[in-house]
């Protein structure tokens, strides 16, 4: 079974988010800041991470640079709709960019 980590500071969106991709048939674990997503990286392992860019205490961003090192694709779910953010995180290696507000099928 695919394991799913979805890193977003607002509860409701996590929780939206892991309700959906459950019933489809995933197993997901949940984080709220950057740092309990590393944390969470390093203890266990997952096939995708879903990733915001505002969170507190390490930017997706800089989260981002350090989920490279253990090869997990990386999909940003995020506000920051702007042009420049997104062929930022392209640049990055992202392997999409999904914009609030999204419909739960694009996902």
């Amino acid at each position: 079974m695919k394991s799913i980590l979805i890193v977003d500071d607002e509860a409701p969106i996590r929780a939206l988010i892991r309700l959906t991709l459950e019933r489809a048939g995933y197993t997901c674990d949940e984080a709220a800041t950057g740092t309990e997503a590393a944390d969470k990286i390093e203890a266990n392992t997952y096939d995708l991470a879903l990733l915001d860019i505002m969170l507190p205490q390490i930017s997706g961003y800089e989260l981002f640079s350090y989920i490279n090192e253990y090869s997990i694709p990386v999909i940003f779910i995020t506000a920051r709709g702007e042009l420049d953010d997104k062929r930022k995180a392209f640049r990055m290696g992202a392997d999409d960019y999904i914009v609030k507000p999204f419909e739960i099928e694009e996902l």
